[in-house]
């Protein structure tokens, strides 16, 4: 690999930050929560773990929640491209969550052949494209012509794109929909919500996905298998209950309430139990669970030595 050198390019609404490792190179988008972080020297998303792996990391750092779209980033990044700063690497990946996922799919045209991985992505904010879109506000409001505007296109000159979303999330699921390049890998993690990565981390498998997406042997064997810890989490039964309420399954949504209250001991589930009860309309056997609830609430607290507040 010919040398390169780590060099930090200040632009208008982004920071380019590069960290020279190995031969393989990590390009790191933002998401919008970490746009909004005002840390001093702060890296992109993953670098520590993608350096102690070996890799080099090119860190795509947003100040604004601008989703990418300022043409100053866009003229540094092919100037990248065309004095063949991704061709110094055995294999580009590009990566990053919901906008980082949009930014890794959409920028991966830049290095043909490269690897995405990407977390709960939008395909494009572009309101002709995706006229049901109504989140990300100030996303929607930035220019959408022109390049790196819609990822399901971008990025159908990667090597592979692997792409993990909630079927249940639904726009989510209508945004993994445009992607349907046969370079696609769909990856559904059911009931976990649009923050995946932070569910893949706490069932310990965020690294290992990594390394084996950016190695090409992810197998949908292994990865299905792994996805059924998902069911230890507290997070996939909140998910599990926003369902059962869409679709107004009531009694059942008590019932997984119930259940998930006596594993995890967490009060959200003891109120939804209350919520769901009382949409049955059995509001005595709610007020009672409620009641219930606030006992329980208090013998914690007197075990803990803490004096209620008195008004």
């Amino acid at each position: 690999m010919p040398v390169v050198t780590d060099f930090e390019t200040i632009l208008p609404k982004n920071r380019l930050s590069f960290t020279a490792a190995g031969p393989v190179l990590v390009v790191s988008f933002d998401n919008a929560v970490a746009a909004q972080r005002r840390v001093p020297n702060r890296r992109a998303w993953g670098h520590g773990f993608f350096l102690q792996e070996g890799h080099s990391v090119l860190g795509v750092m947003a100040d604004d929640i601008d989703w990418f779209r300022c043409p100053a980033l866009h003229a540094s990044l092919l100037a990248l491209r065309d004095r063949g700063f991704f061709q110094n690497f055995a294999q580009v990946i590009m990566t990053g969550t919901s906008m980082g996922g949009f930014g890794a799919a959409a920028f991966s045209s830049l290095a043909p052949g490269c690897r995405v991985i990407s977390y709960t992505p939008q395909s494009t904010l572009h309101a002709d494209l995706v006229p049901w879109e109504t989140n990300h506000g100030k996303g929607r409001r930035q220019r959408w012509d022109g390049l790196f505007s819609d990822a399901a296109v971008e990025s159908r000159q990667a090597a592979e794109v692997y792409l993990f979303y909630d079927p249940f999330h639904s726009e989510d699921r209508r945004h993994a929909a445009r992607f349907t390049g046969e370079n696609v890998r769909h990856l559904r993690s059911p009931l976990l919500g649009h923050g995946l990565p932070e569910a893949f981390d706490a069932m310990g498998l965020l690294k290992e996905v990594f390394r084996k997406a950016s190695t090409g042997t992810l197998d949908n064997a292994w990865f299905y298998s792994e996805m059924r810890a998902r069911k230890t989490l507290p997070k996939y039964h909140k998910e599990m209950l926003q369902a059962l309420a869409r679709h107004r399954h009531l009694k059942t949504g008590a019932a997984v309430a119930r259940r998930a209250f006596e594993t995890f001991a967490d009060p959200f589930f003891a109120e939804r139990e209350a919520l769901f009860t009382a949409a049955t309309g059995n509001i005595l056997q709610a007020m009672n669970q409620v009641d219930r609830l606030a006992r329980a609430q208090r013998l914690r607290s007197r075990a803990r030595g803490e004096t209620p507040e008195r008004d």
